[in-house]
C-alpha cells in the first residue's frame, strides 16, 4: 500500500500528487526493477464516499492489504481531506488509463508494466463502499487478482470486472496525456 499525499510530507511511505502524476512511470518501473511489484492497483473513489475513505485511513486496513499486496502488487491511493485532489487525482488517472468512461466509482484498476507498456488493465467495480462491506470487497477483490495473475475469468460474482478497450498503453503515450491532463 502506497498513499499519495496531496502535499508531499517529505517523511515516510508515500508520494505527493504532483510529484507522482509527473513520475508514476518511473516509479513504476523502480518498483518492477527493484522485485517491490509484479502489478499495480489504483484505487479511486468519489470525495464524498465517506465509508471507503474511512476504510482506507485505518491503520490495520493499511496493514492487512500491505500485507497481502506483498512483493505482487503496489497499490496506489489517494490520501487527502481535500475535494479537489480527488478530482484531479481521478481525472488525471482514470483518463490516462483509457478506463475514465468505464470506470464506475468506487473502483480498483490493475495493470501491469512490461517492455515501456501497460498491460492488461482491467477494472473491479467496487459495490460496497460503506464501513461494513468495504474492507471485506476490496480485500477480496485484491486477493483474487493476486492469486489469479490478473485473470478475471474466475467467475467472481460480487465484483464486476471491465476491461480496458486498449490492450496497452506505451508508456510515451501514457506520459503525454498525464501532461495533457495537468
Amino acid at each position: 500500500m502506497i498513499p499519495i499525499y496531496e502535499q508531499d510530507s517529505g517523511k515516510g511511505v508515500g508520494y505527493g500528487l504532483n510529484s507522482f502524476l509527473k513520475r508514476f512511470e518511473h516509479i513504476c518501473q523502480e518498483h518492477v526493477e527493484a522485485g517491490r511489484a509484479k502489478a499495480f492497483a489504483f484505487i479511486f473513489y468519489d470525495f464524498n464516499d465517506q465509508g471507503l475513505r474511512t476504510v482506507l485511513k485505518d491503520q490495520g486496513v493499511f496493514a492487512q492489504l500491505d500485507r497481502l499486496s506483498g512483493k505482487n502488487l503496489s497499490i496506489f491511493y489517494l490520501h487527502t481531506g481535500q475535494k479537489e485532489a480527488v478530482a484531479k487525482f481521478n481525472r488525471v488517472l482514470l483518463s490516462a488509463l483509457e478506463v475514465r468512461e468505464k470506470a464506475d466509482l468506487p473502483c480498483v484498476v490493475f495493470c501491469r508494466l512490461a517492455e515501456g507498456q501497460l498491460r492488461d488493465i482491467a477494472v473491479a467495480q467496487l459495490d460496497h463502499a460503506d464501513l461494513i462491506h468495504g474492507f471485506h470487497e476490496l480485500y477480496g477483490v485484491i486477493d483474487r487478482y493476486i492469486a489469479n495473475q490478473g485473470d478475471k475469468t474466475d467467475g467472481l460474482r460480487s465484483v464486476k470486472w471491465l476491461k480496458s478497450g486498449a490492450r496497452f498503453i506505451a508508456e510515451e503515450a501514457f506520459k503525454v496525456a498525464l501532461e495533457k491532463l495537468l
